[in-house]
Parts: C-alpha cells; structure tokens; sequence
C-alpha cells in the first residue's frame, strides 16, 4: 500500500510540472488555431506555447543523361541522384512581431559529382537555416541578390545561367506601402569568391596565387510584389584580393568589383491560373559570380580579375540576360522554356595571349514538361543545353582546349511533396 502511495505522489508530481496543456482555455487555443491557419496551409498551433509550426518533406528521384562534346572521358554518361528534403518553419508571436525560424536540410546520395564527374557518395547538405524577426535575417539562406534563382527549373543538379546562391546573411528588410520593399544586408563574401588568375602563368603559379581574406559583400535591394508579379533592383559591392606570389609580383593587391541586376515577373492569368513571365538582366565588374555563368568542364571559369606582373588588377567585365516562361496547360500538366546568354571579357592583353580568348560567350536554353498525376506526386521530364565558347580563339596551354564546349542535359525526374 505504501509503495502505491509513493508511486501515486511520484506520478502527481510529474504531472504537475509539465505545463498545463489540458488546461489551455478553449477560447485561447482556438484564437491560436485561427492564427496558424492565417500563416497558410500547413501550419498547426502547438498547444502551451505560441507558436505555429509547419512540417514538410519532399523527395527527388532523378536520372540524368549527359553527352559531351571535348570534355573530360571519365564523365559519366548516365547517373543517379536521390533527394530527401526535411522543412521546419516555426513562427511564435511575440511584442515585437513575428519571430520566423526556418530550416531546410537536404540528404544526397548520387553515383556521381554534377556534371557526370565519378564519384558515387552520400552528401548532406543544409541548404537553409536563418530566423527573421523585426525585419532582421539572420542565419544561412538565399543571398538578397538574387531574383529569378532558376525558378522552375528543376532537380538537384540544375545547369542552367541563374543567380541562386545560399550563404551566411546579416541583413534588414524595410517593409514600405503597397507591396514595395527595400534591403540591406551584409553577405558571405567567400560563396562569392571566383579567385584572381595571374595575367601571365608562365611567370606566376595559378595555384599559388590567392586570394587574401575580405570583407564581406555589400547588398542592397528595391523591388515590390502585388498582384501583378514583382520586380527587384539589386546592387552588390565586392572586394577584390589577392596575395603577392615570390618575386614575380610586385605587391598585394586590393580593389572593389560590383554588380547590378534588374528582375521582373509578370504574373499571367489572363493566359492560364498560375502562368508567369520572368525577365532578368545583369552586368558585373570584378564580381562575376553575381552573373551565374556556367563553365560545366571548369577549363576557364571567369575570375574577378587578372592580376599582372606589377600587382595591378585587370578587373573582369560581363553580362547576362535570363527568361523563362511556365504555362499550366490544365490541372495535370505544366511546362516551362528557359534561356540565358552570359559573356565576360578578358581586357588585358597579356591575358589574353595566355589564355587564348579575348572573352567567352555562354549560352543555355531548356524545357520542360510536368505531369502530376495524383498530388503531391510529380513526374518531369527536363532538357537542357549548355554551350561555352571562347571569342577569338587560340590553343594555349592554359585555356579551353578547343573553341568551343558543349553539353546536352535531359533528366527524368520523379518528385513527392509531403
């Protein structure tokens, strides 16, 4: 009887100090429901606190088929990726606004690297995890930059010229009348880093030249979003760096590249419900990165800048213009077309004789068409091309090995949402 008592007090006092969860008023907890159901489709109030919660999870089976043209051998032609996304958006009210934390984490396993590079291995990749409150980010997410971010080109290895970066943001958003919006953040400048090349290898090792630690880049935005689409100015200050290898250099250099994009999106229901447009153009100099070329056999990837003999930088110049147009041809079916044109320079004629191509051109262009069959799952097959030429070509030891690279993408892919 005795160690019943003692089991029923043990038992009372476990009880009493977890939180009164049955003891929630009703009237509080449906108020909180009403406020979750507000956030969107998904979220859930958790009872005892203030928050609501939203889980997700998806899951990508993708086969890609790759032909080459002058690309390396041991590229595979075909090749598997399996993606499992987890998503946890919690959002808690408080006196000073919403506190949003959000976190999305994706595990890989692929027979080999993107671009058909063999390497079968399992990967895990936190690909965003930030917290938003009182008009701060904070944490790992998409750089502010970016606006078209390949929407609606799918799978887990997209080749396609875009803008979509994640890395580490400190940034505020200005929430104005009508829709507009403005940013500022301070960005990692390391995910923005294309290196600086010697302007004559012969003389300077290209893997012995680095780059020296930066300041971080500097973003600022404008746009707005309403019923009719969105646009986006975005502008980004970048340093550039570079360390003095043995004699050949006269001495440490440091300069300030930057990049300008403009973004819009129109939305077109006069077409189809959810049918949309985007248009999107930028210009860098000595910040490429921002243009997101895509040199798929890494030949001759644009860096920030030459760097000659006497320490001075010949700063890299390029533009791009992207597009992309998706029709929902009816509940079941939906296709999208997309391109992009990329090109940079390469000013400083020593260079140039070094690398054999006073600029590269890049050209993509794709399609695809999704059918769902029974939501949440989606069936897409994508094609993609990726074509990377050199302007006034000349065999060098250290450029692209012929004038011109070609790459033909198509990809199966088969997605759960859930």
């Amino acid at each position: 009887m005795r160690v019943q008592l003692i089991g029923l007090l043990a038992m009372g006092g476990v009880l009493a100090s977890v939180p009164a969860l049955a003891a929630e008023p009703p009237a509080r907890t449906a108020a909180y429901e009403k406020a979750c159901k507000a956030q969107g489709p998904g979220f859930v109030y958790v009872v005892g606190t203030d928050t609501c919660l939203r889980i997700g999870s998806y899951l990508w089976a993708e086969t890609y088929y790759n032909t080459y043209t002058d690309y390396p051998p041991q590229n595979a032609t075909l090749y598997w990726v399996s993606t499992l996304g987890l998503e946890v958006d919690a959002r808690t009210a408080t006196d000073y606004g919403t506190l949003r934390s959000y976190i999305e984490l994706r595990m890989i396993h692929r027979t080999a690297d993107p671009w058909s590079e063999t390497s079968e291995q399992a990967q895990f990749q936190p690909w965003d995890m930030h917290i938003e409150f009182a008009g701060f980010t904070f944490g790992f997410t998409q750089s502010f930059f970016d606006f078209y971010a390949n929407q609606d080109v799918l799978g887990t290895d997209p080749a396609t010229i875009g803008d979509q970066t994640q890395l580490a943001v400190l940034g505020y958003t200005w929430h104005l009348p009508n829709g507009f919006a403005a940013q500022v953040s301070l960005e990692d400048s390391t995910a923005r880093d294309e290196g600086v090349l010697p302007s004559a290898p012969n003389l300077v090792d290209p893997d012995a030249l680095s780059t020296d630690t930066r300041l971080p880049e500097i973003v600022a935005t404008f746009g707005q979003s309403g019923d009719w689409g969105q646009f986006l100015l975005s502008g980004a200050l970048h340093q550039i760096s570079a360390s003095p290898n043995g004699d050949t250099i006269a001495n440490a250099t440091s300069d300030w590249g930057y990049a300008m994009q403009a973004g819009v999106m129109f939305n077109l229901p006069a077409i189809a419900a959810g049918d949309t447009l985007y248009l999107q153009a930028a210009y860098a100099e000595g910040a490429v990165s921002y243009l997101g070329i895509i040199d798929a056999s890494g030949d001759l990837s644009p860096p920030d800048a030459f760097q000659r003999v006497d320490g001075s930088l010949s700063k890299t110049r390029g533009w791009s213009v992207v597009g992309q147009y998706l029709h929902n041809w009816n509940d079941d079916w939906n296709s999208a077309v997309f391109g992009g044109y990329a090109t940079f320079d390469i000013a400083d004629p020593v260079a140039q004789a070094a690398y054999g191509a006073s600029g590269i051109a890049n050209v993509n262009v794709g399609a695809n068409l999704t059918w769902t069959p029974a939501p949440p799952l989606a069936i897409t097959l994508q094609y993609d091309y990726n074509l990377y030429q050199a302007e006034n070509f000349r065999l060098t030891e250290d450029g692209l090995p012929v004038r011109s690279q070609q790459a033909h993408q198509l990809l199966l892919l088969v997605a759960a949402t859930f």
